[in-house]
């Protein structure tokens, strides 16, 4: 059996004394794309933000690397790219700047080359398309070389062109490192995934691809 790298046990979570994620318990393994898919409103995001340590949950237990998430320190092994479009307006310099400003110079240039950097990085952050502002989120998320890379939305706002290119960087990263991805792209997450962890249902549930298609009714509400 591959290492556990991430283990929820028995997690709760309330936003204004409704509750959100109730009684919910999943592990990640060591090499795995782990997708996690839900209606709006399920609490995909919120999940990831307790398991980052933003927020703090109403009880229940969070191990990273076998360790207590009140406890653990190598951040560095984890790399976590946010939903562009609440980041977008804080990365006010050029895309050159925010990597020298972040990633070790050692760093720089493997990251540069391997998501095609070159031309964009001259260029402010804010001024750069979906896919390109996506491909420097993702290249600060490197600058670590993290043994886990955590995705919120990350085709949210890309068109086709750009939705292809950042799949093909997932799933080429996803052959050194172990993947999560909170998507609204169902297809995305069925063509990749090696499990997946299905919210917004009275008893969450993970899954393996296979099994997803019998699902949607009861995940979507579909007739």
């Amino acid at each position: 059996m591959p290492d556990k790298v991430i283990e929820v046990r028995e997690l709760n979570f309330s936003y204004r004394d409704e509750p959100l994620i109730e009684n919910l318990s999943f592990e990640i393994y060591r090499g795995e794309f782990f997708g996690i898919l839900g209606p709006n409103g399920a609490g995909k995001s919120t999940l990831l933000k307790l398991m980052l340590g933003f927020l703090k949950p109403k009880s229940g237990k969070i191990m990273l690397f076998g360790e207590r998430l009140e406890k653990f320190s190598s951040w560095r092994k984890i790399g976590y790219v946010p939903q562009r479009f609440s980041v977008e307006r804080t990365f006010t310099g050029s895309v050159g700047e925010l990597l020298r400003a972040i990633a070790p110079k050692e760093r720089v240039g493997w990251i540069i080359a391997f998501l095609h950097l070159e031309n964009l990085l001259k260029r402010p952050f804010v001024k750069l398309s979906g896919g390109e502002q996506q491909k420097v989120l993702l290249a600060m998320a490197l600058t670590s070389n993290p043994e886990i890379l955590i995705l919120d939305e990350p085709m949210t706002g890309l068109d086709i062109h750009a939705q292809e290119h950042i799949q093909q960087v997932l799933k080429d990263l996803s052959k050194e490192r172990t993947v999560v991805v909170v998507s609204h792209d169902v297809g995305f997450i069925m063509r990749n995934a090696t499990r997946i962890l299905c919210m917004g249902m009275p008893f969450c549930k993970v899954i393996k691809p296979v099994e997803f298609e019998g699902m949607l009714k009861e995940l979507y509400g579909l007739h």
